[in-house]
């Protein structure tokens, strides 16, 4: 039986997304006014018959000085940067927002605050992971999904014809890839140079002959929050490393990094990447789960698949530079200055510039 590979990613102007960047716009405003700012912020959005609705809510320390207008402000620019097209019921311009963000548990508080030993946020397990199977360390298919869509999502800001809404899946294993390109278009943009366009842009990244299906839904004119409703943390796989390798409990956006479902996670694609740069083996996946208030890890689990380059005693000590107590995480990979808006677009990893992408000296 043919074993197929199916993985999909989705543009910064899906409802979805648009959620976890207004989201992530408050988490780094808040980090910007204050380093210790503690975030768990969730945006919902959705069309109205009054013009559309962003609701903005969640737990923020005091100290990170969000107010009202800045809530308004911060989702104004977020939606300029992934929205074309106002609809009636998703008016840019008569949009309700609503701010709904309280202060933060001072249990929670109590148990994260800043020393060496700062304790976990709230328990949990994360997972890291990378292969050579590609020069960005991530799974072949969704690399392929991931890169066709991020040439995509610069043809729809530059296009007239089309918004900022879409959606890539990519197909592998059979005897041809079955690429699908879900793409927000204008009512009279031409669909067929549209597909002849978007089949050259895949070919740019996939080398086996392949099939397209453009909009197989026949059109896509009504799309993000318009046409349906987005909310933070229902991309988690997208955001990782597509269906082929398992994800943790929580999203990322939205979260300081003292909640280890963000910092963990960047923690594991870094340990889990330098074993493989490091050529200790081809492929690792890195588990690491936390007890709340907790520094210590209650597991860290590195797995090879029997793909090792080294023995044992050489994986285990290099794993030891690796300190995953959440303080340390933060230090190490300087997430308190991380410009969240900008830096875990098109899934959290596989961006060389990153700091939890970096390759280290060891």
């Amino acid at each position: 039986m043919t074993s197929f590979v199916t993985a999909e990613t989705v543009s910064p102007g899906h409802p979805d997304k648009i959620a976890d960047l207004i989201s992530d716009y408050v988490l780094t405003q808040a980090l910007e006014n204050n380093k210790k700012s503690r975030v768990a912020v969730e945006t919902f959005l959705t069309g109205t018959n009054n013009g559309g609705l962003v609701v903005v809510g969640g737990e923020i320390s005091e100290i990170a000085d969000i107010s009202d207008d800045d809530v308004i402000k911060i989702v104004h620019e977020a939606l300029k940067k992934t929205i074309k097209t106002s609809f009636r019921d998703f008016d840019l311009e008569k949009l309700l927002i609503q701010n709904e963000l309280t202060p933060q548990s001072e249990e929670i508080r109590a148990a994260v605050e800043d020393d060496e030993d700062q304790g976990a946020g709230d328990q949990g397990i994360m997972v890291g992971y990378a292969t050579n199977e590609t020069p960005s360390f991530m799974p072949p298919t969704f690399d392929k999904s991931r890169n066709i869509q991020k040439a995509l999502w610069r043809i729809q800001n530059d296009d007239d014809m089309l918004d900022l809404d879409s959606k890539v899946q990519v197909t592998t294993g059979g005897e041809m890839t079955k690429v699908v390109i879900s793409t927000q278009h204008q009512e009279k943009a031409d669909i067929d140079k549209l597909h002849e366009e978007f089949t050259k842009l895949v070919r740019n990244f996939v080398e086996e002959e392949f099939i397209l299906d453009l909009n197989p839904s026949g059109s896509f004119i009504k799309g993000g929050p318009a046409g349906d409703t987005g909310l933070t943390g229902r991309k988690i796989v997208v955001d990782a490393y597509g269906p082929s390798v398992p994800v943790g409990g929580g999203a990322f956006s939205g979260k300081d990094p003292s909640k280890v479902d963000r910092s963990a996670a960047y923690a594991a694609r870094h340990l889990a990447k330098n074993i493989v740069a490091h050529n200790l083996a081809e492929k690792c996946q890195v588990r690491v789960a936390y007890a709340i208030g907790k520094a210590e890890p209650y597991e860290l689990t590195v797995n090879t698949f029997n793909t090792d380059k080294s023995d044992k005693k050489v994986l285990n000590d290099f794993v030891k530079n690796f300190d995953m107590k959440p303080g340390s995480i933060i230090e190490r990979l300087d997430l308190l200055n991380v410009n969240y808006r900008e830096d875990t677009l098109f899934s959290h990893f596989g961006h060389e510039e990153r700091n939890w992408e970096k390759i280290e000296s060891l």
